[in-house]
Protein backbone atom coordinates (compact mmCIF):
# COMPACT_ATOMS: atom_id res chain seq x y z
CA UNK A 1 0.00 0.00 0.00
CA UNK A 2 1.18 3.39 -0.81
CA UNK A 3 -0.05 7.07 -0.34
CA UNK A 4 -1.79 6.67 -3.56
CA UNK A 5 -4.00 4.42 -3.05
CA UNK A 6 -7.58 5.17 -1.48
CA UNK A 7 -7.56 5.21 2.35
CA UNK A 8 -9.54 2.46 3.62
CA UNK A 9 -12.08 3.23 6.31
CA UNK A 10 -14.74 0.55 7.84
CA UNK A 11 -17.94 1.70 9.06
CA UNK A 12 -19.27 -0.25 11.73
CA UNK A 13 -23.83 0.33 12.17
CA UNK A 14 -25.60 -0.86 15.25
CA UNK A 15 -28.36 -3.09 13.53
CA UNK A 16 -31.41 -0.29 13.77
CA UNK A 17 -32.66 1.17 10.62
CA UNK A 18 -32.13 4.88 12.34
CA UNK A 19 -28.49 3.79 12.25
CA UNK A 20 -28.38 1.69 9.06
CA UNK A 21 -29.15 4.20 6.98
CA UNK A 22 -27.56 7.35 8.14
CA UNK A 23 -24.45 5.43 8.12
CA UNK A 24 -25.39 4.27 4.05
CA UNK A 25 -25.62 8.04 3.47
CA UNK A 26 -22.05 8.30 5.15
CA UNK A 27 -20.84 5.62 3.03
CA UNK A 28 -21.77 7.09 0.33
CA UNK A 29 -20.51 10.44 1.09
CA UNK A 30 -17.37 8.80 1.79
CA UNK A 31 -16.81 6.76 -0.93
CA UNK A 32 -17.89 9.68 -3.28
CA UNK A 33 -15.07 11.67 -1.67
CA UNK A 34 -12.43 9.77 -2.32
CA UNK A 35 -12.41 7.19 0.19
CA UNK A 36 -12.67 3.13 -0.11
CA UNK A 37 -15.29 2.50 2.69
CA UNK A 38 -15.88 -1.15 4.02
CA UNK A 39 -19.59 -1.19 5.63
CA UNK A 40 -19.82 -3.97 8.03
CA UNK A 41 -22.98 -6.15 8.13
CA UNK A 42 -24.32 -9.74 9.06
CA UNK A 43 -26.05 -12.20 6.51
CA UNK A 44 -29.60 -11.39 7.43
CA UNK A 45 -29.03 -7.70 6.02
CA UNK A 46 -26.81 -7.82 3.04
CA UNK A 47 -29.90 -8.32 0.81
CA UNK A 48 -31.19 -5.40 2.18
CA UNK A 49 -28.24 -3.37 2.14
CA UNK A 50 -27.45 -3.88 -1.03
CA UNK A 51 -30.94 -2.44 -2.60
CA UNK A 52 -29.68 0.64 -0.76
CA UNK A 53 -26.31 0.56 -2.46
CA UNK A 54 -26.90 -0.47 -5.80
CA UNK A 55 -27.17 3.46 -7.53
CA UNK A 56 -23.81 3.89 -6.19
CA UNK A 57 -22.44 0.46 -7.14
CA UNK A 58 -23.41 1.05 -10.23
CA UNK A 59 -22.02 4.77 -10.17
CA UNK A 60 -18.59 2.94 -9.64
CA UNK A 61 -17.76 4.43 -6.22
CA UNK A 62 -16.16 2.02 -3.40
CA UNK A 63 -18.25 0.60 -1.18
CA UNK A 64 -18.21 -3.19 -0.49
CA UNK A 65 -20.26 -4.88 2.12
CA UNK A 66 -18.46 -6.76 4.69
CA UNK A 67 -21.01 -9.95 6.01
CA UNK A 68 -19.42 -11.04 9.37
CA UNK A 69 -20.65 -14.52 10.31
CA UNK A 70 -24.12 -14.07 13.00
CA UNK A 71 -23.29 -14.14 16.75
CA UNK A 72 -25.17 -16.94 18.54
CA UNK A 73 -27.95 -15.36 20.32
CA UNK A 74 -30.56 -17.26 21.51
CA UNK A 75 -34.05 -16.22 20.68
CA UNK A 76 -32.80 -14.00 17.51
CA UNK A 77 -33.12 -16.70 15.17
CA UNK A 78 -32.14 -15.13 11.97
CA UNK A 79 -33.77 -11.23 12.83
CA UNK A 80 -30.81 -9.10 12.48
CA UNK A 81 -31.86 -5.72 12.91
CA UNK A 82 -34.01 -4.08 15.14
CA UNK A 83 -37.59 -3.57 13.16
CA UNK A 84 -37.55 -7.26 12.76
CA UNK A 85 -38.34 -8.48 16.10
CA UNK A 86 -40.77 -7.50 18.28
CA UNK A 87 -40.24 -4.46 20.30
CA UNK A 88 -40.23 -6.22 23.88
CA UNK A 89 -36.96 -8.38 22.55
CA UNK A 90 -35.15 -5.60 21.33
CA UNK A 91 -32.47 -6.24 23.65
CA UNK A 92 -31.37 -9.54 21.67
CA UNK A 93 -30.02 -7.02 19.37
CA UNK A 94 -27.91 -5.18 21.54
CA UNK A 95 -26.66 -8.86 22.28
CA UNK A 96 -25.94 -9.78 19.10
CA UNK A 97 -23.74 -5.77 18.59
CA UNK A 98 -21.80 -6.86 21.91
CA UNK A 99 -20.98 -10.31 20.11
CA UNK A 100 -19.56 -8.58 16.69
CA UNK A 101 -17.15 -7.69 18.39
CA UNK A 102 -14.77 -10.78 18.07
CA UNK A 103 -15.57 -12.06 14.51
CA UNK A 104 -14.66 -8.06 13.89
CA UNK A 105 -11.22 -8.28 15.27
CA UNK A 106 -10.76 -11.62 13.18
CA UNK A 107 -11.70 -9.46 10.07
CA UNK A 108 -9.27 -7.12 10.71
CA UNK A 109 -6.74 -9.43 11.39
CA UNK A 110 -6.86 -10.78 7.92
CA UNK A 111 -7.10 -7.24 6.38
CA UNK A 112 -3.13 -7.01 7.56
CA UNK A 113 -2.13 -10.33 7.02
CA UNK A 114 -3.24 -10.98 3.12
CA UNK A 115 -1.37 -9.31 0.47
CA UNK A 116 -4.65 -8.67 -1.40
CA UNK A 117 -6.44 -6.88 1.33
CA UNK A 118 -5.92 -2.95 1.87
CA UNK A 119 -5.77 -2.30 5.98
CA UNK A 120 -8.01 0.04 7.17
CA UNK A 121 -6.61 3.78 8.59
CA UNK A 122 -10.04 4.14 10.49
CA UNK A 123 -12.90 2.24 11.97
CA UNK A 124 -16.39 5.02 11.89
CA UNK A 125 -18.64 3.49 14.82
CA UNK A 126 -21.80 3.37 15.97
CA UNK A 127 -22.34 4.68 20.04
CA UNK A 128 -23.73 1.13 20.56
CA UNK A 129 -20.58 -0.37 18.85
CA UNK A 130 -18.31 1.03 21.07
CA UNK A 131 -15.61 -1.62 21.33
CA UNK A 132 -14.60 -0.71 18.00
CA UNK A 133 -12.45 1.74 20.19
CA UNK A 134 -10.20 -1.59 21.53
CA UNK A 135 -10.07 -2.83 18.21
CA UNK A 136 -8.83 0.01 16.74
CA UNK A 137 -6.16 0.58 19.10
CA UNK A 138 -5.68 -3.18 18.96
CA UNK A 139 -4.87 -2.69 15.32
CA UNK A 140 -3.26 0.83 15.50
CA UNK A 141 -6.12 2.83 13.46
CA UNK A 142 -8.00 5.60 14.24
CA UNK A 143 -11.33 5.12 16.16
CA UNK A 144 -14.18 7.82 14.84
CA UNK A 145 -17.55 8.02 16.27
CA UNK A 146 -19.98 8.43 14.12
CA UNK A 147 -22.92 10.16 15.76
CA UNK A 148 -26.63 9.83 14.57
CA UNK A 149 -28.35 12.35 16.72
CA UNK A 150 -27.66 16.05 16.92
CA UNK A 151 -24.46 18.12 18.73
CA UNK A 152 -27.41 19.45 21.03
CA UNK A 153 -28.32 15.89 22.34
CA UNK A 154 -24.94 14.31 21.98
CA UNK A 155 -23.25 16.69 23.99
CA UNK A 156 -25.88 16.50 27.02
CA UNK A 157 -25.42 13.01 26.49
CA UNK A 158 -21.51 13.45 26.92
CA UNK A 159 -21.78 15.76 29.91
CA UNK A 160 -24.38 13.57 31.88
CA UNK A 161 -22.09 10.13 31.19
CA UNK A 162 -19.31 12.03 32.79
CA UNK A 163 -17.93 13.21 35.96
CA UNK A 164 -18.96 16.49 35.14
CA UNK A 165 -22.16 15.48 35.69
CA UNK A 166 -21.74 14.70 39.18
CA UNK A 167 -21.02 18.11 39.89
CA UNK A 168 -23.57 20.21 38.00
CA UNK A 169 -26.94 18.26 38.59
CA UNK A 170 -29.31 19.67 40.65
CA UNK A 171 -32.50 17.69 41.31
CA UNK A 172 -35.55 19.98 41.18
CA UNK A 173 -38.08 17.99 43.07
CA UNK A 174 -39.49 13.96 42.20
CA UNK A 175 -39.38 14.36 38.91
CA UNK A 176 -37.28 16.87 37.53
CA UNK A 177 -33.45 17.69 36.96
CA UNK A 178 -31.66 20.74 36.13
CA UNK A 179 -28.52 20.71 34.52
CA UNK A 180 -26.01 23.46 33.59
CA UNK A 181 -22.21 22.34 32.82
CA UNK A 182 -21.40 25.30 31.24
CA UNK A 183 -24.66 25.77 28.82
CA UNK A 184 -26.05 28.98 27.37
CA UNK A 185 -28.57 28.70 30.27
CA UNK A 186 -29.55 25.97 32.99
CA UNK A 187 -31.93 23.64 31.17
CA UNK A 188 -34.32 21.45 33.04
CA UNK A 189 -35.36 17.75 32.26
CA UNK A 190 -38.10 15.72 33.69
CA UNK A 191 -36.39 12.38 34.22
CA UNK A 192 -38.41 10.50 31.89
CA UNK A 193 -36.53 12.92 29.48
CA UNK A 194 -33.11 11.15 30.27
CA UNK A 195 -31.84 8.37 29.39
CA UNK A 196 -33.19 5.67 32.27
CA UNK A 197 -29.74 3.99 32.15
CA UNK A 198 -28.22 7.86 33.76
CA UNK A 199 -31.28 8.59 36.30
CA UNK A 200 -31.21 4.68 38.26
CA UNK A 201 -29.46 2.42 36.12
CA UNK A 202 -30.00 -0.94 36.95
CA UNK A 203 -25.88 -2.10 35.69
CA UNK A 204 -26.45 -6.17 37.04
CA UNK A 205 -29.09 -5.79 33.62
CA UNK A 206 -26.50 -6.56 30.99
CA UNK A 207 -28.31 -4.54 28.29
CA UNK A 208 -28.55 -1.73 30.79
CA UNK A 209 -24.73 -2.38 31.46
CA UNK A 210 -24.04 -2.19 27.95
CA UNK A 211 -25.47 0.59 27.02
CA UNK A 212 -23.92 2.66 30.00
CA UNK A 213 -20.19 1.86 28.76
CA UNK A 214 -21.34 2.71 25.60
CA UNK A 215 -22.44 6.19 26.28
CA UNK A 216 -19.29 6.54 28.78
CA UNK A 217 -16.79 6.42 25.55
CA UNK A 218 -18.20 9.21 23.56
CA UNK A 219 -15.18 10.65 23.91
CA UNK A 220 -13.07 8.32 23.86
CA UNK A 221 -11.98 7.48 20.60
CA UNK A 222 -9.99 9.97 18.12
CA UNK A 223 -12.90 11.76 16.94
CA UNK A 224 -16.46 12.51 16.13
CA UNK A 225 -18.53 13.07 13.12
CA UNK A 226 -22.07 14.49 13.28
CA UNK A 227 -24.84 14.06 11.19
CA UNK A 228 -25.81 18.00 11.92
CA UNK A 229 -24.60 21.40 10.22
CA UNK A 230 -22.64 23.88 11.96
CA UNK A 231 -25.39 27.06 11.41
CA UNK A 232 -28.31 24.56 12.72
CA UNK A 233 -26.17 24.32 16.34
CA UNK A 234 -23.29 26.44 16.36
CA UNK A 235 -22.84 26.59 20.42
CA UNK A 236 -23.27 22.65 20.86
CA UNK A 237 -20.68 22.10 18.13
CA UNK A 238 -18.14 24.05 20.10
CA UNK A 239 -19.77 22.76 23.20
CA UNK A 240 -18.91 18.86 22.02
CA UNK A 241 -15.41 20.23 21.05
CA UNK A 242 -15.04 21.57 24.20
CA UNK A 243 -15.87 18.59 26.10
CA UNK A 244 -14.16 15.79 24.55
CA UNK A 245 -10.79 17.78 23.25
CA UNK A 246 -11.38 15.78 19.86
CA UNK A 247 -12.35 17.32 16.57
CA UNK A 248 -15.16 17.03 15.72
CA UNK A 249 -16.63 17.48 11.98
CA UNK A 250 -20.31 18.56 11.46
CA UNK A 251 -21.27 17.27 8.12
CA UNK A 252 -24.68 17.33 7.74
CA UNK A 253 -26.76 16.36 6.18
CA UNK A 254 -25.62 13.23 5.01
CA UNK A 255 -28.81 12.26 3.16
CA UNK A 256 -27.94 15.76 1.51
CA UNK A 257 -26.80 13.87 -1.90
CA UNK A 258 -30.39 12.77 -1.95
CA UNK A 259 -32.58 15.53 -0.37
CA UNK A 260 -31.47 18.10 -3.11
CA UNK A 261 -31.42 16.20 -6.01
CA UNK A 262 -35.11 16.06 -6.82
CA UNK A 263 -38.00 13.59 -6.18
CA UNK A 264 -36.76 11.28 -8.79
CA UNK A 265 -33.49 10.67 -7.33
CA UNK A 266 -34.03 10.52 -3.30
CA UNK A 267 -36.47 7.17 -3.64
CA UNK A 268 -33.31 5.02 -3.74
CA UNK A 269 -33.56 2.81 -0.44
CA UNK A 270 -33.97 -0.82 -0.52
CA UNK A 271 -36.93 -0.73 1.57
CA UNK A 272 -40.57 -1.89 0.08
CA UNK A 273 -42.53 1.30 0.50
CA UNK A 274 -46.62 0.71 1.63
CA UNK A 275 -47.90 2.30 -1.44
CA UNK A 276 -47.84 3.10 -4.86
CA UNK A 277 -45.44 6.00 -5.13
CA UNK A 278 -47.07 7.56 -8.68
CA UNK A 279 -50.12 7.22 -6.87
CA UNK A 280 -48.85 8.82 -3.61
CA UNK A 281 -47.77 11.57 -5.97
CA UNK A 282 -50.30 11.98 -7.74
CA UNK A 283 -52.65 12.21 -4.33
CA UNK A 284 -49.95 15.07 -3.23
CA UNK A 285 -49.97 16.78 -6.36
CA UNK A 286 -54.04 17.08 -5.94
CA UNK A 287 -53.68 19.19 -2.65
CA UNK A 288 -52.96 22.84 -1.86
CA UNK A 289 -49.28 23.98 -0.90
CA UNK A 290 -48.90 23.66 2.41
CA UNK A 291 -52.13 22.20 3.27
CA UNK A 292 -50.70 18.47 3.87
CA UNK A 293 -49.59 17.35 7.56
CA UNK A 294 -47.50 13.85 7.34
CA UNK A 295 -47.56 11.66 10.11
CA UNK A 296 -45.25 8.87 11.17
CA UNK A 297 -43.21 7.80 13.97
CA UNK A 298 -39.78 5.77 13.06
CA UNK A 299 -38.90 2.21 13.09
CA UNK A 300 -39.16 1.59 16.87
CA UNK A 301 -42.37 2.99 17.55
CA UNK A 302 -45.50 0.97 17.66
CA UNK A 303 -48.65 3.19 19.24
CA UNK A 304 -50.77 1.71 21.06
CA UNK A 305 -55.13 1.27 19.98
CA UNK A 306 -55.99 4.08 22.70
CA UNK A 307 -52.78 6.45 21.43
CA UNK A 308 -53.73 5.74 17.79
CA UNK A 309 -57.17 6.29 18.61
CA UNK A 310 -56.58 9.90 19.93
CA UNK A 311 -54.33 11.11 17.53
CA UNK A 312 -56.92 10.04 14.73
CA UNK A 313 -59.77 11.96 16.51
CA UNK A 314 -57.50 14.96 16.53
CA UNK A 315 -56.16 14.56 13.04
CA UNK A 316 -60.01 14.42 12.04
CA UNK A 317 -61.18 17.79 14.22
CA UNK A 318 -58.21 19.50 12.58
CA UNK A 319 -60.18 18.80 9.03
CA UNK A 320 -56.65 19.58 7.34
CA UNK A 321 -55.55 16.85 4.81
CA UNK A 322 -53.02 13.84 5.93
CA UNK A 323 -50.85 11.38 4.84
CA UNK A 324 -50.27 8.37 8.32
CA UNK A 325 -47.48 6.21 7.55
CA UNK A 326 -48.72 3.49 10.06
CA UNK A 327 -45.66 0.52 10.87
CA UNK A 328 -46.61 -2.96 10.93
CA UNK A 329 -44.25 -4.70 13.46
CA UNK A 330 -44.10 -8.62 13.99
CA UNK A 331 -45.88 -10.50 16.57
CA UNK A 332 -44.50 -10.99 19.83
CA UNK A 333 -45.01 -14.94 19.20
CA UNK A 334 -43.25 -17.20 18.08
CA UNK A 335 -40.18 -15.11 17.58
CA UNK A 336 -38.74 -17.18 14.01
CA UNK A 337 -37.83 -15.63 10.82
CA UNK A 338 -41.54 -16.61 9.04
CA UNK A 339 -43.66 -14.64 11.84
CA UNK A 340 -46.49 -12.79 10.77
CA UNK A 341 -47.13 -8.78 11.27
CA UNK A 342 -49.20 -7.87 13.46
CA UNK A 343 -52.08 -6.00 11.49
CA UNK A 344 -53.94 -5.60 15.50
CA UNK A 345 -51.34 -2.55 15.58
CA UNK A 346 -52.97 -0.53 12.73
CA UNK A 347 -56.76 0.01 14.45
CA UNK A 348 -57.89 2.92 13.64
CA UNK A 349 -61.34 4.10 14.84
CA UNK A 350 -64.75 2.72 13.52
CA UNK A 351 -65.45 4.79 10.68
CA UNK A 352 -62.35 7.25 10.42
CA UNK A 353 -61.04 5.86 7.04
CA UNK A 354 -64.55 6.24 5.95
CA UNK A 355 -65.38 9.75 7.37
CA UNK A 356 -61.44 10.78 6.22
CA UNK A 357 -61.60 9.25 2.62
CA UNK A 358 -61.32 12.55 0.74
CA UNK A 359 -58.42 14.06 2.95
CA UNK A 360 -56.81 11.32 4.30
CA UNK A 361 -54.16 8.83 3.15
CA UNK A 362 -53.12 5.82 5.02
CA UNK A 363 -49.47 3.85 4.07
CA UNK A 364 -49.87 0.49 5.86
CA UNK A 365 -45.99 0.04 6.20
CA UNK A 366 -43.25 1.55 4.57
CA UNK A 367 -43.51 5.30 3.41
CA UNK A 368 -41.06 7.15 1.02
CA UNK A 369 -40.67 9.93 3.55
CA UNK A 370 -38.29 12.13 1.50
CA UNK A 371 -40.67 11.92 -1.73
CA UNK A 372 -43.54 13.21 1.06
CA UNK A 373 -41.85 15.97 2.23
CA UNK A 374 -40.12 17.40 -0.35
CA UNK A 375 -43.34 17.89 -1.82
CA UNK A 376 -45.02 21.40 -2.16
CA UNK A 377 -48.30 20.20 -0.67
CA UNK A 378 -46.60 18.98 2.63
CA UNK A 379 -46.78 22.05 5.40
CA UNK A 380 -46.35 20.24 8.53
CA UNK A 381 -44.68 16.62 9.96
CA UNK A 382 -46.14 14.91 13.33
CA UNK A 383 -43.15 13.07 14.19
CA UNK A 384 -41.35 11.22 16.78
CA UNK A 385 -38.22 13.87 16.47
CA UNK A 386 -36.13 11.17 16.04
CA UNK A 387 -32.71 12.80 14.64
CA UNK A 388 -32.74 11.32 10.88
CA UNK A 389 -36.68 12.18 10.71
CA UNK A 390 -36.16 15.54 12.20
CA UNK A 391 -33.16 17.00 10.50
CA UNK A 392 -34.83 16.11 6.83
CA UNK A 393 -37.81 17.68 7.52
CA UNK A 394 -36.07 20.86 8.67
CA UNK A 395 -33.59 20.44 5.19
CA UNK A 396 -36.66 20.44 3.33
CA UNK A 397 -38.34 23.46 4.55
CA UNK A 398 -41.09 21.35 6.81
CA UNK A 399 -41.74 22.67 10.61
CA UNK A 400 -42.14 19.16 12.74
CA UNK A 401 -45.13 18.50 15.48
CA UNK A 402 -43.33 16.55 17.78
CA UNK A 403 -43.98 13.39 20.08
CA UNK A 404 -41.05 12.76 21.42
CA UNK A 405 -40.76 9.04 22.68
CA UNK A 406 -37.41 7.95 24.47
CA UNK A 407 -33.66 8.55 23.75
CA UNK A 408 -32.16 11.56 21.93
CA UNK A 409 -36.30 12.72 21.16
CA UNK A 410 -36.89 14.75 23.72
CA UNK A 411 -33.46 16.66 23.24
CA UNK A 412 -34.32 17.00 19.15
CA UNK A 413 -38.11 18.31 20.35
CA UNK A 414 -36.78 20.84 22.92
CA UNK A 415 -33.94 22.52 20.10
CA UNK A 416 -36.34 22.77 17.29
CA UNK A 417 -39.32 24.14 19.95
CA UNK A 418 -36.33 26.83 20.80
CA UNK A 419 -35.81 27.66 17.45
CA UNK A 420 -38.86 28.01 16.22
CA UNK A 421 -40.04 25.63 14.03
CA UNK A 422 -41.16 23.07 15.98
CA UNK A 423 -44.46 22.36 18.55
CA UNK A 424 -44.30 19.74 20.99
CA UNK A 425 -48.15 18.06 21.27
CA UNK A 426 -47.51 15.05 23.25
CA UNK A 427 -44.50 13.13 25.37
CA UNK A 428 -43.25 9.98 26.81
CA UNK A 429 -43.96 6.32 24.91
CA UNK A 430 -46.86 5.98 27.36
CA UNK A 431 -48.69 9.39 26.65
CA UNK A 432 -51.76 9.88 24.91
CA UNK A 433 -52.44 12.82 22.77
CA UNK A 434 -55.28 15.33 23.82
CA UNK A 435 -57.30 15.80 20.66
CA UNK A 436 -58.05 19.16 21.42
CA UNK A 437 -54.35 20.11 21.37
CA UNK A 438 -53.49 17.78 17.97
CA UNK A 439 -56.12 19.72 16.37
CA UNK A 440 -54.22 23.12 17.54
CA UNK A 441 -50.82 22.41 17.16
CA UNK A 442 -52.04 20.88 13.15
CA UNK A 443 -54.31 23.94 12.44
CA UNK A 444 -51.85 26.57 14.15
CA UNK A 445 -48.84 25.43 11.61
CA UNK A 446 -51.33 24.59 8.53
CA UNK A 447 -54.04 27.71 8.39
CA UNK A 448 -53.17 29.71 11.74
CA UNK A 449 -51.07 32.40 13.37
CA UNK A 450 -47.95 30.85 13.08
CA UNK A 451 -47.71 29.67 10.05
CA UNK A 452 -46.18 32.26 8.72
CA UNK A 453 -43.61 32.71 11.02
CA UNK A 454 -42.82 29.39 11.26
CA UNK A 455 -42.55 28.64 7.28
CA UNK A 456 -39.76 31.63 7.42
CA UNK A 457 -37.66 30.07 10.45
CA UNK A 458 -37.96 26.56 9.04
CA UNK A 459 -37.08 28.15 5.06
CA UNK A 460 -34.02 30.19 6.49
CA UNK A 461 -32.98 26.66 8.31
CA UNK A 462 -33.41 25.09 4.78
CA UNK A 463 -31.14 27.57 2.87
CA UNK A 464 -28.61 27.16 5.77
CA UNK A 465 -28.60 23.19 5.37
CA UNK A 466 -28.61 23.84 1.37
CA UNK A 467 -25.84 26.47 1.62
CA UNK A 468 -23.82 23.85 4.34
CA UNK A 469 -23.14 21.50 1.81
CA UNK A 470 -22.21 23.46 -1.28
CA UNK A 471 -18.55 23.96 -2.05
CA UNK A 472 -17.06 26.35 0.46
CA UNK A 473 -20.21 25.20 3.14
CA UNK A 474 -19.23 24.37 6.63
CA UNK A 475 -20.17 20.94 6.07
CA UNK A 476 -17.99 20.67 2.96
CA UNK A 477 -15.41 22.04 4.74
CA UNK A 478 -15.52 19.86 7.42
CA UNK A 479 -15.63 16.65 5.36
CA UNK A 480 -12.96 18.03 3.06
CA UNK A 481 -11.03 18.31 6.31
CA UNK A 482 -11.49 14.65 7.13
CA UNK A 483 -11.11 13.40 4.45
CA UNK A 484 -7.49 14.96 4.49
CA UNK A 485 -7.20 13.66 7.70
CA UNK A 486 -7.74 10.04 6.27
CA UNK A 487 -4.92 10.72 3.42
CA UNK A 488 -2.45 11.44 6.03
CA UNK A 489 -3.19 8.32 8.32
CA UNK A 490 -3.16 6.62 4.67
CA UNK A 491 0.23 7.99 4.77
CA UNK A 492 1.91 6.59 7.63
CA UNK A 493 3.84 2.96 7.88
CA UNK A 494 1.01 0.45 8.42
CA UNK A 495 2.20 -1.33 11.44
CA UNK A 496 0.49 -4.14 12.60
CA UNK A 497 0.97 -3.55 16.57
CA UNK A 498 -0.15 -0.11 18.23
CA UNK A 499 2.72 2.00 19.25
CA UNK A 500 0.48 5.16 19.74
CA UNK A 501 -3.05 6.68 19.02
CA UNK A 502 -3.75 7.78 15.48
CA UNK A 503 -4.48 11.37 15.90
CA UNK A 504 -5.76 14.51 14.17
CA UNK A 505 -4.94 18.27 13.61
CA UNK A 506 -5.23 19.70 17.37
CA UNK A 507 -8.94 20.31 17.42
CA UNK A 508 -8.65 23.74 19.06
CA UNK A 509 -6.76 25.01 16.29
CA UNK A 510 -10.06 24.10 13.93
Amino acid sequence: MNGLQKPHVVVVPFAGLGHFIPFLDLARLLASNGLAVSYVTTPGNVSFLEGYLVQSINDGVDIRLVSLPTPDVEGLQGRERNDLVPLESRGLIFQMAEKLQHPFSTWMEEQFHRQTATPPVCIVYDIFMGWAIDTAQKFNVASVLFNTCGAFAISLMQSISSSIFQNTLEKDGEDSLVVSFNLLRPLRLSKHEVCPVFVNPDLSNSIQLFVYQCFQKIGKGSGILINTFYELEPFYVQHLKNLTARSVWAIGPVHSQNLFGGVGNINTQGKMVGVNEQELVCWLDSKSPRSVVYVSFGSQTALSEEQTHALARGLEASKQPFVWAIKMYPKKEPLSSDSKIDLNSTNLPEGFLERTKERGLIIRGWAPQLVILSHLSVGAFISHCGWNSAIESISLGVPILSWPMFGDQHLNSKLFAELGVGIQFCEHTDGIPNEERVNEAVTMVLIGDKRQEMRERVEKLKEMATDAIKEQGTSAADLTAFVSDMYKLNSRPKKHKREAEPSFMNPSSE
